[in-house]
């Protein structure tokens, strides 16, 4: 009899452990986000540098049909080196490489990068650890994503609905329709597929890197603030030049934003996670 008490005891602590654990998860995410500060804030702080103007990505050097990891491990070797030169400076001693960035605290305030490595400010650098941080972790956050909770759609913390026939993304925050933005979905040789999906990940902040300033794709100074959605395709800002292009098919399958769009949804994603948000990418 007492053995069988001892094993009900040790059940009924492990669901409640369970049940604590799982609310403390939950107690983890922003129980109100309020979308007209954010939004406000993003834009107020937000400056196009003119080494954004480039249209490299109207060229052939990033195909969202190719091998994302390919692309992924481009990329970190590029953050790697550069967080190396940022320690080798003695910029560290700052601290501002001390620790991840918190989800609260992870925007770079004033969209600027430096072409002299010993120039760097700290926001650039919380920017290239965040990035490094969501490099390493790929692996994780797609199990993790894999295996989330059931919402879908407008259940969801953060739902984005894209109409590749009015070229429309519409925002959807806790249930609510906040906002609709201008998109440029892929032209007619590179369509972007309907998919119905939680985003994959990585995140990536626009960080250029120093060894190829003025907008260099391997840097993301013309995928700023992309979201991988699925594969090699994302959602992300777009450079100066493409601005007049949103509205119109244009992209060679990744939807792409204006750069004040794509930095607002970019930081609700990082607010709530991959595991609370839903992409319907519909004809």
């Amino acid at each position: 009899m007492k053995n069988i008490c001892w094993v009900i005891t040790l059940i009924y602590t492990g669901l409640l452990l369970q049940s604590c654990e799982s609310t403390s998860s939950k107690n983890d995410l922003p129980a109100v986000l309020d979308y007209k500060q954010i939004a406000a804030s993003i834009k107020q702080d937000t400056v196009v540098d003119l080494s954004d103007t480039a249209n490299l990505l109207d060229s052939k050097l990033f195909n969202p049909t190719d091998s994302l990891q390919a692309y992924l491990d481009s990329i970190e070797r590029i953050y790697t080196h550069d967080s190396a030169l940022v320690k080798i400076a003695g910029i560290n001693d700052s601290g501002a490489l001390a620790s991840i960035p918190s989800s609260d605290n992870i925007s770079n305030p004033t969209d600027s990068f430096t072409n002299n490595i010993k120039t760097i400010n700290v926001e650039e650098i919380k920017s290239l650890k965040y990035n490094l941080e969501q490099l390493h972790q790929n692996d994780t956050m797609q199990q993790i994503t894999k295996n989330a909770g059931t919402c879908k759609q407008i259940e969801c913390r953060i739902w984005a609905k894209i109409s590749k026939k009015n070229q429309r993304m519409y925002l959807y925050v806790d249930g609510q329709l906040v906002d609709t933005f201008k998109v440029s979905t892929g032209d007619t040789k590179h369509e972007t597929p309907v998919m119905d999906r939680r985003p994959s990940g990585p995140i990536f902040q626009k960080y250029t890197s120093k060894k190829f300033p003025g907008g260099n794709w391997n840097g993301l100074g013309n995928m700023p603030y992309v979201v991988f959605l699925s594969g090699g395709y994302g959602l992300h800002g777009t450079t100066k030049g493409n601005i007049p292009k949103l509205g119109k098919k244009a992209s060679h399958g990744c939807i792409r934003l204006h750069p004040d769009n794509a930095k607002i949804f970019n930081e609700l994603v990082r607010k709530v996670g991959l595991s609370n948000t839903w992409i319907t990418i519909e004809e």
